[in-house]
């Protein structure tokens, strides 16, 4: 069954495209690999899917409903993580994640997120001495609060080092495991490889 179902949509940014007749559909419980340059509009296409990009046309549904008619309530079942991480450097890990956890209906605690993604011996400092790949692993706890039936990521493993993408690519297939569906956007095959059930391509 489709929880995600995309037909004919279109997305321009004044005379420059972002997305044009882009259609495909996401099976529940699976990872869904997506696929293409830099620059193909992965990011574009994400961004509508999580109802930040508003002024497209074409048809989309989520969860078999219609995605404009989704209110704030859509945020409780879905969770996302961009390229570049939104966390806040003046804060803790533990503090970012108690943070975001108040805008949720149910979520899981704070501190199980953080071991989830190997960052609980680094729960209480400040996020501003963070790596890169730190941040990268706090950005993807914030996604994963809410317990989200659709996980939205972009570029999970960028900025990983191998240890820490094992531990995350791990993570990624025990949610699947568990039912969860998870839509991932990367330019590398050998990732799409490692941990997708099907793939979809996006060209400039």
């Amino acid at each position: 069954m489709p929880v995600i179902e995309v037909r004919n949509v279109k997305k321009y940014y004044g005379d420059v495209r972002g997305v044009e007749n882009l259609s495909f559909q996401v099976e529940e419980g699976e990872i869904y690999g997506f696929l293409g340059p830099n620059g193909a509009g992965k990011t574009t296409t994400v961004k509508i899917l999580v109802k930040i990009l508003k002024d497209y046309s074409g048809d989309i549904k989520v969860f078999g409903k219609n995605l404009r008619q989704w209110g704030k309530d859509y945020y409780n079942k879905i969770g996302v993580s961009f390229e570049f991480p939104a966390v806040y450097s003046r804060l803790t890990a533990l503090e970012n994640l108690q943070f975001f956890a108040s805008f949720y209906k149910k979520h899981f605690e704070p501190m199980n997120v953080l071991k989830m993604v190997g960052l609980d011996k680094e729960a209480n400092q400040l996020v501003a001495a963070f790596s890169k790949g730190m941040k990268k692993k706090l950005d993807l706890a914030r996604a994963l609060l809410p317990d989200p039936e659709i996980l939205f990521l972009d570029e999970p493993l960028e900025g990983l080092d191998p240890a820490s993408a094992r531990k995350i690519k791990d993570l990624l297939l025990e949610m699947r495991e568990n039912g969860k569906t998870i839509f991932l956007t990367t330019h590398n095959m050998y990732v799409a490889d490692e941990l997708c059930d099907r793939v979809g391509f996006i060209v400039d």
